[in-house]
């Protein structure tokens, strides 16, 4: 039941979109990533081209989130934390992975959809 409630959470707080007259960029989104152990939840998420990216860490290791082709992101967590970036992105497909030895092969990527 709380496994329930925790992934209904995270669907509703993926969804939130405002606007505002932010210079045409589009609607912003607040995405939350929950990191476990080998897995990022959700494994897809889709936004704006501006997001506020929150990854949690509720793993029992360290973890860290890197977009390929954004290099000015790298988010980094222990056990029980959390870190975020704002981001302002083209339209477009990005994958996120973690960087720790074996976390992507043993399943921890996911996709950015922008758009």
């Amino acid at each position: 039941v709380i496994g329930v409630a925790l992934i209904l959470g995270l669907v509703i707080l993926l969804v939130s979109r405002w606007s505002g007259d932010d210079g045409g960029s589009g609607p912003k989104t607040e995405g939350a990533i929950v990191a476990t152990e080998f897995r990022f939840t959700p494994a897809r998420v889709e936004s704006g081209t501006e997001v506020e990216l929150v990854l949690r860490n509720e793993g029992a290791i360290y973890h860290d989130l890197v977009i390929e082709g954004v290099d000015y992101i790298h988010l980094k967590v222990l056990p029980g934390e959390e870190d975020q970036a704002g981001l302002l992105l083209e339209p477009g497909r990005y994958v996120f992975y973690c960087t720790i030895p074996d976390h992507r092969d043993a399943g921890m990527f996911g996709e950015l959809v922008v758009g």
